[in-house]
């Protein structure tokens, strides 16, 4: 390619993807500018899975031959190349990555549940196939999902009140008066009730100071966003070469040079093989070569992450 593109920010994301909104709130917040590269919702994904060894879920960013996984190591590497503002401050990190867990493992459930059931028809097949598969689960019948649909929005009236109660004492976002990446986690799931047909919004009539905050979260923006097809970003990887490894880094884990597994502890474990460029107690980077990208260093959090030595 001719042009320098190895610092170019490219998202590998879909529009209704909520962690995606998540992601491209961070761009908005810090004014940056970047590249969107559209996946597919379900697998297979062809084009992306050469980047990341496997990892499936979304957005993936991609800096050059650097790979980044969950939105969590995301946000970490946009405040490390992009301090201003930041979105995990410290001090301060310790209750966004607490309120950010809670919305991203214990809210999540309600509002995905809810937001495909509301909007099952819109869904294909395949879709709820897929989304059983990346949780070991039987793909569930329609009927199942409808009569499923009462027990979903109590749990997530419950959690909406919570919300809500925390922004009475006149608050401008869940976590004090600016945006951080915990406001962004627990947003993505609120504003997944509106994805798709928005058959699932209704649920958040009753909550005025939620849809007050929402709208402040909303006004932020994406920041400059330039389309990239697939097979370019790809030309971008082989043509890169991994960014240097950090100068100051405490080793806790795996040492470099070690083999290892990295999986999600959850759902949609896909384990991505690489040998180990550095760890620490937040996040692990591992180098893989594929023949379509040539060297990648692809970067997780060590949060929701089994990290295994082969």
């Amino acid at each position: 390619m001719t042009d320098d593109t190895s610092s170019d920010l490219v998202l590998h994301h879909y529009d209704p993807s909520p962690y995606s909104e998540k992601a491209r709130l961070v761009f908005g917040l810090k004014g940056l500018a970047w590249r969107s590269v559209i996946v597919p919702m379900v697998l297979p994904k062809p084009l992306l899975l050469p980047l990341t060894g496997g990892f499936r879920r979304t957005p993936v960013l991609q800096i050059g031959a650097d790979i980044y996984c969950d939105t969590l190591r995301i946000a970490m590497e946009l405040d490390r190349r992009h301090p201003d503002p930041p979105v995990l401050p410290d001090p301060g990190m310790g209750f966004d990555n607490i309120l950010a867990t809670w919305a991203e493992r214990v809210l999540m459930w309600p509002t995905a549940r809810y937001v495909t059931g509301m909007n099952r028809e819109a869904l294909s097949a395949p879709f709820f196939a897929d989304r059983s598969a990346m949780r070991g689960h039987a793909t569930p019948s329609m009927a199942e999902v409808e009569a499923s649909l009462p027990h979903h929005e109590r749990q997530l009236h419950l959690m909406l009140g919570w919300i809500e109660d925390v922004l009475a004492d006149g608050r401008n976002h869940p976590s004090g008066e600016r945006p951080r990446l915990s406001d962004f986690a627990v947003y993505q799931r609120l504003w997944w009730l509106k994805a798709l047909e928005g058959k699932a919004a209704q649920a958040l009539d009753l909550y005025p100071r939620i849809q007050a905050w929402m709208s402040r979260v909303a006004e932020i923006g994406h920041g400059k966003r330039t389309e990239l097809t697939p097979d370019e970003a790809l030309a971008i990887g082989k043509d890169a070469t991994p960014a240097p490894i950090p100068a100051e880094i405490e080793a806790d884990g795996p040492a470099p040079g070690t083999f290892v597994a990295v999986a999600t502890e959850d759902f949609a474990p896909d384990p991505v093989q690489g040998t180990v460029v550095y760890a620490t107690r937040d996040e692990i980077a591992i180098r893989r070569d594929d023949p379509r990208t040539g060297v990648l260093h692809v970067h997780f959090p060590r949060l929701g992450y089994d990290v295994t030595a082969l």
